[in-house]
């Protein structure tokens, strides 16, 4: 198998040293002849150089040798994962830095069963519920003012089941939506703008682009453009041409060339791990009528046996400045498209494969799976922690039938210090995200610390963004969302060996007494009793009135 080396073992290779040239020594180089017999070295030999004048050259001799040793050994770094002008580290798999083998673990943290364990149906989807609703109210099915009785449908069921509170704030959503377009176009649209443009230059291409091509595929939108459904039996095998695919040497071989292509297709990390059905879906299958709703029930294709999963890191300048600076769009695209690109090379490879891509195009629940296949922990805010990014991942998968060499999960104590440390939870502007010490609620057979996405989902709708997606203020303020600077570093690979917990309260002291947050309350849109405050400045090419002919009428917020 091919073997992956770093930049010091290059340098450090034999195999890599250049023979020293002819004019620099003898052909024989083990042992120096002896001089002939009767005759002493003399301070000229014939044809030769005198001693000082050897020593001269000497010195010259050994910058040229110098100059030949730097020039191997930049050879040699020339084969190092920085050396790759525009496919440097992320592409060679180099942002995949910390060493997770002494921290491997049979089950990730909170991962054991405390009930019966439940798939979720698809109406436990935030975002499939608010499609049903939308697509009533355009309709004309249903609307708000006829309330939660005559809500028809599974989505009806789902909220007459839940406290009412849910789907009062469901609505207060929607109708926070209609408010925050209209302070847009009242005038957010100027301070926002440069911000915007950055977003939708992702959102509105690669993204959501109705009218150009989109990557990847999607077997949803190839059903609405048709009426012919595609199952997962259709659409996963399309693009295979081979009578049988090509057959890897063994799941190790398998494994090593798929995660060097994830990174090749500009992503920096990924694992690997068994196809679990507990997290998939019931009742959702994207290219089946009604997204399956109806008819596809609990079902599980039978090629789905491993899943790859895959992700990159929001912008890190803008992610500091949510809400209204911030977007996900960024990294969505890229791991979106990395997951068209490797479910189409394994289709070229023979195999069926089918993408899991942002924003809502699944069949399964991502979080579990970025866990089993040994990325991240979960953490107090619902989304998983991962050693080299804390919770700025962005993730998608692939799903396919190839047999690999196994991830396994890990232990690296992040979920520990979320036990401590409260500070998305105080900072949340919609108070979404639990406070207690330890995750207490059952959810599907696992104790989890309860996120009310209802309230998250309202701050979404009532931030100061065009679109109303996303507020990523938990991402930014997280101790472990952190750029990849010494400090962080050295906390990184202390703090799961520290029996002590003292390097943990170091830093949750560190965090809270050197580097202030604005109050949960102050990072709402102003219409929506806020001063749209950030825990960093916006970045310099984000600040509008730098570059355009605005008046600024806004303060900027936090450090810089």
């Amino acid at each position: 198998m091919p073997n992956e080396k770093d930049a010091l073992e290059i340098i450090n290779d034999p195999a890599n040293f250049t023979a020293k040239p002819d004019y620099l020594e003898p052909e024989e180089t083990e042992e120096a002849a002896p001089p002939p017999k009767g005759k002493e070295p003399s301070e000229k030999e014939p044809g030769g150089f005198s001693r000082r004048g050897f020593l001269k050259i000497g010195g010259l001799t050994a910058a040229v040798a110098s100059v030949g040793g730097a020039g191997a050994a930049g050879f040699a770094i020339g084969r190092s994962d920085d050396a790759y002008t525009g496919y440097n580290r992320t592409y060679q798999g180099g942002d995949m830095f910390f060493n997770r083998e002494p921290f491997r673990t049979d089950l990730p943290t909170f991962f054991k069963p405390v009930g019966k364990v439940e798939r979720p149906d698809w109406t436990e989807y935030l975002f499939q519920r608010k499609a049903v609703i939308m697509g009533y109210i355009k309709e004309g099915t249903w609307t708000p003012d006829k309330g939660l009785k005559a809500l028809p449908g599974p989505v009806g069921d789902y909220y007459r089941s839940r406290p009412k509170e849910e789907f009062e704030t469901m609505m207060k959503a929607l109708e926070n939506s209609v408010i925050r377009a209209e302070a847009w176009k009242a005038g957010k649209h100027k301070r926002y703008a440069i911000a915007d443009a950055y977003n939708a230059s992702f959102r509105d291409t690669g993204m959501y682009n109705r009218y150009g091509s989109t990557v990847p595929e999607d077997p949803a939108e190839k059903y609405e453009q048709t009426g012919v459904p595609v199952p997962p039996e259709e659409w996963d095998y399309r693009h295979i041409w081979r009578k049988e695919p090509l057959k890897f040497k063994s799941p190790k071989h398998a494994t090593k060339l798929i995660k060097r292509m994830a990174h090749m297709y500009g992503m920096s990390l990924v694992g690997i791990t068994r196809f679990d059905p507990r997290f998939m879906f019931k009742g959702l299958m994207r290219g089946m009528p009604n997204q399956g709703h109806d008819s596809w029930g609990d079902k599980v294709p039978g090629h789905w046996k491993s899943i790859i999963v895959f992700g990159v890191p929001m912008y890190w300048d803008s992610t500091y400045s949510a809400v209204g600076y911030s977007t996900s769009f960024d990294a969505y695209f890229r791991s979106r498209c990395a997951s068209g690109l490797l479910e189409r090379f394994i289709q070229e490879l023979g195999y069926p494969a089918r993408a899991q891509f942002p924003g809502h195009h699944y069949e399964v629940m991502m979080s579990p799976f970025v866990q089993l296949a040994g990325l991240g922990e979960y953490s107090r805010a619902g989304v998983v922690m991962v050693p080299e990014l804390g919770a700025n991942f962005r993730p998608a998968a692939v799903i396919t039938d190839i047999e690999f060499e196994y991830d396994k999960p890990i232990s690296v104590r992040m979920a520990d210090f979320c036990m401590k440390c409260k500070i998305c939870a105080d900072a949340c502007p919609s108070g979404a995200i639990s406070k207690s010490d330890r995750p207490e609620t059952v959810i599907r057979g696992f104790k989890r610390w309860r996120l009310d996405e209802e309230k998250c989902h309202l701050q979404w709708c009532s931030g100061p963004t065009s679109d109303g997606l996303g507020c990523r203020v938990c991402i930014g303020l997280c101790p472990y969302s952190r750029k990849n600077t010494w400090i962080h570093t050295i906390s990184r690979e202390l703090e799961p060996r520290d029996p002590t917990h003292l390097v943990s309260k170091g830093l949750l002291a560190m965090q809270t007494n050197f580097f202030k947050y604005p109050e949960a309350e102050e990072f709402k849109s102003d219409w929506d009793g806020g001063k749209e405050a950030n825990y960093h400045k916006a970045p310099w090419w984000m600040r509008s009135d730098d570059f355009f002919e605005i008046e600024r009428t806004w303060q900027y917020h936090g450090m810089e």
